[in-house]
């Protein structure tokens, strides 16, 4: 993968957490009054958006890293 394609993977890992940390501090402090049950849906889905978008990353750099040191042309 490219630099771009792992940047915007980064930028959405940290989207996704960001995204769960806030809807965590706002379910902590006003459970159920501002979104009611979306807010748990919301934040299952960003900390998967979150950990996937990071394991692609992970993923990406160590495939990357392999093909360097085996000398296979990458």
């Amino acid at each position: 993968m490219g630099p771009a394609v792992r940047f915007w993977l980064l930028m959405l890992a940290l989207s996704g957490a960001v995204s769960a940390a806030i809807l965590l501090v706002v379910s902590a402090f006003l459970p159920g009054a501002v979104l009611g049950e979306a807010d748990t849906v919301g934040y299952v889905v960003s900390v998967f958006v979150a950990l996937v978008s990071l394991a692609l990353l992970v993923w990406s750099l160590t495939a990357d890293t392999e093909g360097r040191e085996s000398g296979r042309p990458g």
